[in-house]
């Protein structure tokens, strides 16, 4: 009976593990979860981004963020820049402006992701890219002040991007945007 139920939450372990090398997420549902609000906008326009509140008392982060460029085939910098076989680095151009009149002092790239024609999603990769410089690690913005960088992701060749989506706190803000490719 013991190993009856060892062998039963092994598998269930393994079950969950999936290829560690994918860096696609497939979208499970087609529906934001209630609370979620996405914002659709083209490539090149500017949407106001709020932080989750905190009650910190500090005031309400607030982001004007835009996606300016995307760049589908993005040459990383150096031999040991290079995408893995079977795919490529997709550079996103962000540019952000704190609105608010709270600091913003985070890393930008946890809140971003690549979307395929299929619906699967992509994470950032820490790669490099001849196409411009990236964020630091972490940015630091006060009221009123803008920083641009790329994202770059690493995507299947074959994959088509047909969006970027962005929200703040690492992604965590039920406040988001979605900037169409097209």
């Amino acid at each position: 009976m013991r190993r009856l139920i060892l062998a039963a939450g092994a598998a269930a372990l393994l079950a969950g593990c999936g290829n560690p090398a994918q860096t696609a997420k497939d979208s499970q549902s087609p529906t934001p979860s209630p609370g979620i609000r996405i914002q659709q906008v083209k490539v090149g326009q500017a949407v106001t981004l709020s932080g989750a509140d905190d009650s910190g008392g500090a005031g309400r982060l607030r982001l004007t963020v835009k996606v300016k460029q995307i760049v589908s085939t993005a040459t990383g910098h150096g031999a040991f820049q290079q995408p893995r076989k079977g795919e490529r680095f997709v550079a996103v151009r962000f540019v952000l402006k704190n609105v608010g009149d709270a600091a913003y002092d985070d890393s930008p790239t946890y809140g971003a992701e690549v979307v395929d024609g299929a619906g699967r999603t992509y994470d950032p990769t820490v790669a490099t890219v001849t196409a411009g410089p990236g964020f630091p690690k972490v940015v630091k913005l006060q009221q009123g002040q803008a920083r641009s960088g790329f994202i770059v992701f690493a995507v299947p060749k074959k994959a088509a991007v047909v969006s970027v989506q962005y929200a703040l706190n690492a992604g965590f803000a039920a406040d988001r945007a979605e900037w169409r490719a097209n």
